[in-house]
């Protein structure tokens, strides 16, 4: 068993469908073993601010804008996760938070999936599939829905992959409708984050290191642009799209000064220190440039030595071109790597099998070992990794992670809770709350999704004090003494 080998992903396993269906119900138990706390996690303020962001699209903008990606629409699919939720749970977290470990849990497989897909043995791709199911350097990724984004963008960034590698693996092209439903995903992606902006870039590194030309020249490189690299170029033309919106259109998200990219490499500096914290050692350890020039170097000499292993040249430039939609933005970590999270997964699993291999044809050749004893020492290493990987998850979860759970929500949460005992105001109406608990614009995003209707006139203390006729003219005032909500009208 090679660490990559099975260039088809869909053709014969070695592995029995039995195998496979207890490695897919042991790593569902794994993943719901670290995560499955997440349901009692309360709201952040980003999520009061998404959902009454979306709430206030109508239903027919929010579908249109999945179509018009040059309008540069604020992510529109987020506007899919929430607002269904909304209609029916309201101000409820739990049913967030269970989809949003479902998509999570669909990663896990399209991770798998796509490992397959790139050649890696099963050994490869169970072990990089067990690395996403849970990463405590990324730990908001899995308790905090307001990180839904990141997520969405995973799952149709994996899933445009995987459904381009299964035919690309039969040595075929893709045909019109299978290049429309590509560009769908595609689509969906880029509606989900900005990071989706690489898939034509990281699709083109597949095809040079999996179908390259035969040869260097002219026309072997036209033939491989009007074949292997077709699509990819033909999804530029979306990204461009796509691109033009997000800097020249009406909401442009380049002009809000988180999104506003600085080309310094102090900022590339900076995101590639905050990466390799948040990836290699969960907050403990931050490199310096010597740091992450020594990591860049190692990871480069690992995918050129072994010249039989693409799939390490592949996931060397997947993971050069995947941030590079981050590497200029300013404090981008955790969550936001989910995509870097993935190949890093595939490629340092890759390279630990392909340890534990040459450490089991090392026993056949000096110790003797046969068949079998290679095969269960070399299970045996990538059980040890995976257990001492689940160990220390599990120790800085409990050490960190709970603590940031725990106090997640701790603005809203009690203000929430008092929502159900007072009669929501009548459609239409005017509403008033004199006093302002939460900073900001938070307050109002937290009555209006209360009220629960656009038509209704919503005021919060922050935006000013209201005079006696402004107040007689108002259905409904509320206050708050402390935390405690009262109606006094």
């Amino acid at each position: 068993m090679n660490a990559a080998s099975d260039r088809a992903g869909d053709g014969p396993h070695r592995a029995t469908r039995l195998s496979r269906f207890s490695s897919a119900i042991f790593l569902t138990a794994y993943f719901l073993y670290f995560n499955l706390g997440s349901l009692k996690v309360h709201f952040a303020l980003d999520d009061v601010g998404n959902i009454d962001h979306y709430h206030n699209i109508s239903p027919w903008q929010l579908v249109l804008s999945q179509f018009l990606p040059w309008r540069g629409d604020s992510r529109p699919m987020g506007g899919l996760f929430y607002i269904p939720i909304y209609h029916f749970a309201g101000l409820n977290p739990v049913p967030y938070q269970a989809v949003l470990l479902a998509l999570l849990l669909a990663n896990v497989y399209w991770v798998y999936r796509f490992a397959k897909l790139l050649g890696c043995c099963e050994a490869a791709a169970l072990l990089a599939a067990l690395a996403v199911c849970y990463h405590v350097g990324l730990a908001n990724l899995y308790y905090n829905a307001a990180f839904v984004f990141d997520v969405l963008c995973c799952f149709f960034y994996l899933a445009s992959f995987v459904y381009y590698l299964r035919i690309r693996n039969r040595n075929r092209l893709l045909g019109p409708g299978q290049t429309v439903i590509f560009l769908a995903l595609f689509l969906c992606a880029l509606n989900s984050k900005e990071m989706a902006v690489t898939i034509p870039l990281v699709v083109l590194a597949y095809e040079w290191f999996y179908h390259r030309p035969a040869a260097l020249t002219s026309e072997h490189l036209r033939a491989w642009v009007r074949g292997p690299a077709r699509v990819a170029l033909i999804a530029a033309v979306l990204d461009l799209l796509d691109v033009y919106g997000k800097i020249s259109g009406p909401g442009a998200m380049t002009k809000a000064e988180t999104y506003h990219p600085v080309f310094t490499l102090s900022r590339i500096y900076g995101f590639q220190s905050i990466a390799f914290r948040d990836l290699f050692s969960a907050g403990i350890w931050t490199p310096d440039w010597l740091g992450v020039l020594t990591i860049w170097v190692a990871l480069a000499l690992v995918a050129w030595v072994r010249s039989d292993l693409p799939v390490l040249r592949f996931l060397f430039w997947f993971l050069v071109v995947v941030p590079i939609p981050l590497e200029f933005l300013l404090g981008k970590a955790q969550a936001c790597l989910c995509m870097l999270m993935v190949g890093w997964a595939i490629f340092v699993a890759v390279s630990l099998v392909d340890v534990t291999q040459t450490i089991g044809r090392a026993m056949v050749r000096y110790a003797h070992f046969n068949h079998l004893a290679r095969r269960i020492l070399e299970a045996a290493l990538v059980a040890a990794i995976a257990f001492y990987w689940a160990r220390e998850n599990r120790h800085l979860q409990e050490g960190i992670v709970r603590n940031s759970m725990a106090s997640q929500g701790f603005e809203t949460w009690d203000l929430i809770e008092q929502l159900p005992n007072f009669q929501r105001p009548r459609p239409g109406s005017r509403v008033a709350f004199l006093s302002d608990p939460l900073p900001g614009t938070d307050m109002w995003h937290l009555a209006q999704l209360w009220v629960h209707d656009l038509r209704t006139d919503v005021h919060v203390g922050g935006e000013g004090p209201l005079t006696a006729q402004q107040l007689a003219e108002t259905d409904y005032i509320y206050t708050f003494e402390g935390r405690k909500m009262i109606q006094l009208k």
